[in-house]
């Protein structure tokens, strides 16, 4: 007798298509690597690229330094604050206007000893309220340790302008104002490293540092 032949379940074709798993091998191989491909270039960020192939973004610049508005003011009449023992009121004369400020100074100046000094401002600051007063400007003075000095142009004219240009420049804001540096030494003020030399300027009480 000749042995049993083994039986097999043989799937019919269909519709003439060759049956899956009798697809050559060397098809599904190209077939998967085709796939590889496609997933590569369809998602990029799977894959590590290598650090002088990514795309680098340029930094922007930084956003230019507005113009300060330094000008001379006298000191028509000082007052304390209604609301804040730390603020004094000022009204300033400019020239060609008058202005009302609000300092931080009232630690260190009495009002009366504020009359008719010049001092130096910044004009273009943005008006503020602070503790209910209008303040329409900034004075500027140093500071070490427990000693306060205005800065003063004795000789100037009210409403002389330090800074460069004959137009006023646009308001600013602190932050904008805060990006400039103001320094004085003993031999000089100085604006973002260069001297001011419209007119002579020093600091009360012989104190240097940054002004502000």
């Amino acid at each position: 007798m000749h042995p049993a032949t083994p039986s097999f379940n043989v799937r019919p074709l269909a519709h003439g298509r060759p049956n899956p798993d009798t697809t050559p091998v060397t098809t599904r191989t190209k077939r998967i690597h085709l796939d590889e491909n496609v997933l590569m270039t369809d998602n990029p960020a799977q894959h590590d690229a290598p650090a002088d192939a990514q795309e680098q973004v340029p930094a922007s610049d930084p956003p230019p330094l507005r113009t300060l508005d330094l000008r001379v003011a006298r000191v028509q009449r000082a007052r304390s604050h209604p609301n804040a023992d730390r603020l004094l009121v000022l009204d300033i004369d400019l020239g060609d206007e008058q202005r009302q400020i609000v300092a931080g100074i009232a630690a260190h100046y009495h009002p009366d000893d504020l009359a008719d000094l010049h001092i130096v401002v910044v004009a273009n600051l943005a008006p503020a309220r602070l503790r209910g007063e209008i303040s329409q400007g900034m004075l500027l003075a140093a500071q070490n340790d427990d000693t306060l000095g205005l800065l003063l142009a004795p000789e100037a004219a009210p409403g002389t302008r330090l800074t460069a240009g004959t137009e006023a420049p646009g308001t600013i804001s602190i932050d904008q104002f805060a990006a400039h540096e103001l320094r004085a030494t003993p031999d000089a003020v100085t604006l973002d490293g260069e001297p001011i030399r419209t007119a002579k300027l020093a600091v009360d009480r012989g104190v240097t540092g940054k002004l502000r």
